[in-house]
């Protein structure tokens, strides 16, 4: 299959775009009567000092890339043709022995045509542009690290040995998921720079392109033409680079500042993978460039890449760190190769975590859906249906006489007109700053650090403080019923005081361990996995968290078989032998309640904890997500 086409700049770092072939025998051919090349395009055969020329891999503006035969050591080599010549760039570039980085191994300049020639490491394989344009040209899709496997494999050419180290690698991208296998790529990426920016080399043209892919899906920088030592970088030079990954402050100066290189350090690599991770994760770049390159053309450039790309459809974790990634104010940028590929480790494990969370149902969707309208349902729900048990039992239950019925309507109506607002009021308090958290998390400007932690904290404090609330409404009606009915029509027995303080202390005490587990899934099963922060992933903090989060389920899952029995025990312990259908029904009913309410409060808290398991402990796949960076 012919690989896709690619636009020049593109080309610049291909190491795979076809060409002519040499045929294997002409390989082969001796030292000695191989044809020497005349120019500064090379055909297979040609003879370059120590090297023949296999084919072509790939060119750009200012350079040819050759596969290689390198007679001496019998291997095969990229080789870098150009007539720009870098003195003393391999012997800059030699230095970077990592694994993600493509090896130089020297450089020469070939005296007959006076082209400058690096010796790269040859990488079978193909790159990250061919990548991304395979896994999109079918919008409808489904892509992940198998996926990303099965493209390399169709896109990639040259045969490659036998790696059991690399290997591994492979093995882990396939079973993972699209955005953990970026994550895990991003840190293997970072890291890669990390190591060059330790050494004073720039890389300044991190693209797709300049990223070469092998079979085992290893990611490897090349192309570091364009870097530069900082001490050995003078103040008036341009270094080069591709103007839709630039950083700001670069973009800035290439398109009408030179001279003022100083803006130009590490974390414009920084902001550059993060271009490329955001195309890979999405399929476009985050910022379109319309438009031939004029002053007023990059002023608008510039003006775009002030605020983040909304409804980018990222992951919420991977979202926050490119959005840091693609600050515009360097300064707010990730300062190294290694914070950044620990915020990718980190986003990786939450998202891990989130993976493996219970398959949701039918209320599960709907709450992702429409978060906190269903918080609100779950919290007054319980309440309301709790307030008809409660005014249906003491309508049968206290014999009322004279005017104490119309009464007692009269306190049910004044005393819930009064008391539902309030607590909807006090939900609304409560509520609200977490909801206005939730929809600028959500924004283009997105939250700090600092707004997250304080929004994580408000969202679990949400149980507490509905139980608080359940309190306030439901207690004072154990006094306020009877007082009033005193007040009202008449004295009335001490029997009356205290079947109103154990009928609202029993109701209120079952609406209260519903609403309860209600706040607690919707808090969560939807909106703390959205709020773990990459940046400061604390283990030890969340898992204690968590922890406070579900210390009370234990108890309401008791209380909820224990309470509906109570009250039927109380209610024939208060009728003795009298009862009445209705007395009846009722007993029956709260029965059945406790019966039924054992069973749903098991089955949540059973859910429930193993939510908090899942988020607290991070991973269980220590092979793709191990508790240092990742090597493979």
């Amino acid at each position: 299959m012919s690989n896709p086409p690619r636009t020049p700049d593109e080309a610049a770092g291909l190491f795979d775009v076809g060409g002519e072939t040499l045929p294997k025998e002409t390989a082969k051919v001796p030292p000695s009567s191989a044809p020497v090349a005349v120019s500064g395009t090379y055909r297979p055969g040609d003879r370059v000092g120590d090297f023949v020329i296999l084919r072509q891999l790939g060119r750009g503006s200012f350079a040819r890339v050759y596969l290689a035969q390198q007679v001496s050591l019998e291997r095969e080599v990229a080789l870098k043709v150009s007539d720009r010549s870098v003195i003393g760039e391999a012997q800059l570039l030699a230095g970077l022995e990592h694994d993600h980085i493509v090896k130089v191994y020297s450089e020469f300049v070939d005296p007959q045509t006076r082209s400058h020639c690096l010796v790269l490491q040859y990488v079978p394989g193909t790159t990250l542009a061919q990548v991304i344009h395979k896994l999109y040209q079918d919008a409808e899709a489904k892509r992940s690290g198998r996926g990303m496997l099965a493209a390399i494999d169709e896109l990639s050419s040259g045969e490659i040995g036998f790696d059991p180290a690399a290997s591994h690698n492979r093995e882990v991208l396939s079973r993972l998921p699209f955005g953990e296998a970026i994550c895990r790529m991003g840190v293997q990426l970072a890291e890669a720079l990390s190591f060059a920016h330790a050494r004073g080399i720039l890389h300044c043209d991190i693209k797709p392109a300049n990223i070469l892919l092998n079979r085992y899906g290893r990611p490897m920088l090349v192309d570091f033409n364009v870097s530069v030592a900082g001490a050995r970088r003078s103040s008036g030079e341009l270094i080069g680079g591709t103007l839709d990954y630039m950083a700001p402050e670069y973009l800035a100066l290439f398109a009408g500042a030179a001279g003022r290189t100083a803006a130009v350090d590490h974390r414009c690599d920084i902001y550059s993978l993060g271009v490329v991770l955001f195309e890979l994760a999405v399929g476009r770049l985050p910022f379109v460039r319309e438009g031939p390159q004029t002053p007023l053309a990059v002023q608008r450039w510039l003006k775009q890449r002030e605020t983040f790309p909304a409804d980018s459809g990222l992951p919420a974790p991977m979202e926050r760190v490119l959005r840091r990634c693609l600050h515009p104010n360097p300064a707010q940028r990730y300062q190294s190769g290694v914070e950044l590929a620990q915020a990718l480790q980190n986003a990786g494990e939450l998202l891990a975590a989130e993976r493996r969370l219970p398959p949701g149902g039918k209320l599960t969707r709907a709450t992702q859906a429409r978060p906190f309208l269903m918080l609100v349902a779950l919290t007054f729900l319980p309440h309301l249906i709790g307030s008809v048990v409660n005014i249906a039992y003491n309508s049968i239950q206290i014999h009322l006489v004279s005017e104490q019925p119309q009464a007692f309507q009269w306190l049910v109506i004044s005393y819930n007109a009064v008391m539902y607002p309030l607590c909807l009021f006090l939900a609304y308090r409560v509520i609200r700053p977490v909801y206005v958290g939730w929809q600028a998390l959500h924004s283009p400007e997105g939250l700090s650090n600092a707004d997250l932690d304080r929004l994580r904290t408000r969202a679990l404090r949400l149980g507490d403080w509905g139980n608080i609330i359940a309190c306030l409404g439901w207690l004072p009606g154990g006094i306020f019923f009877p007082i009033g009915l005193d007040l009202l029509a008449g004295p009335v027995p001490g029997s009356v005081y205290a079947h109103f303080l154990l009928s609202f202390l029993l109701s209120g005490l079952i609406a209260l361990i519903y609403s309860h587990f209600g706040i607690q899934f919707v808090v969560l099963r939807i909106l703390y996995p959205q709020l773990g922060e990459p940046d400061h992933l604390d283990r030890p903090r969340a898992a204690a968290e968590l922890t406070r989060a579900g210390r009370w389920f234990d108890l309401f899952q008791a209380l909820a078989a224990v309470v509906p029995l109570v009250g039927a025990i109380l209610l024939v312990a208060f009728t003795g032998e009298h009862l009445t259908l209705g007395l009846r029904l009722l007993l029956a009913s709260l029965i059945l309640l406790g019966m039924f309410g054992v069973g749903v409060v098991v089955i949540v808290r059973y859910r429930l904890n193993r939510i908090i398991q899942m988020l607290a402990a991070g991973t269980s796949d220590e092979s793709a997500f191990p508790s240092g960076l990742w090597k493979g």
